[in-house]
């Protein structure tokens, strides 16, 4: 489900396989990954890793990328670890902004400053994958100019 609202735009179907072939060239946990019909209003890329924070086995990124720039990746594990980073208009949070674990209710100010697809995607994979090998998911929104 995705947490874009408002005048964010149509989903843009290129920038979501950009975004799954940088997943699949730079993540080797990727078990499994789903774009989806190209026409459905609500598209978004799902994309399973195959391990997760504690003892949770995997974990799950659900992705957003509209044709205004905005966007959603949101992680969630079945343990009930949820965080997110966005860019869309927020009027409670600044325009990129970061929904901390573990249940992604807080907003913060994002670690992720780039704005171009590829890069991101990277600086997302990066956040995650440096949190993810210390086992603490607090340490997602803590990098310095990801990637």
């Amino acid at each position: 489900m995705s947490y874009l609202t408002g005048n964010t735009g149509p989903i843009d179907y290129e920038a979501l396989q950009r975004i799954r072939d940088i997943f699949l060239e730079h993540e080797p946990l990727v078990t499994h990954h789903d774009l989806g019909n190209r026409l459905d209003p609500q598209l978004e890329l799902n994309i399973t890793v195959d391990e997760g924070f504690g003892d949770s086995p995997s974990g799950r990124f659900d992705i957003v990328w509209t044709e205004r720039d905005c966007y959603n990746f949101h992680y969630t594990e079945s343990d009930g670890i949820d965080f997110r980073f966005d860019r869309h208009p927020e009027p409670h949070a600044p325009e990129k902004h970061y929904h901390e674990p573990p249940n992604a209710n807080t907003r913060v100010l994002s670690c992720i400053d780039v704005e171009p697809v590829d890069i991101v995607t990277r600086a997302v994979l990066k956040c995650w994958r440096t949190a993810l090998n210390r086992d603490d998911p607090t340490l997602v929104n803590m990098q310095s100019n990801p990637p």
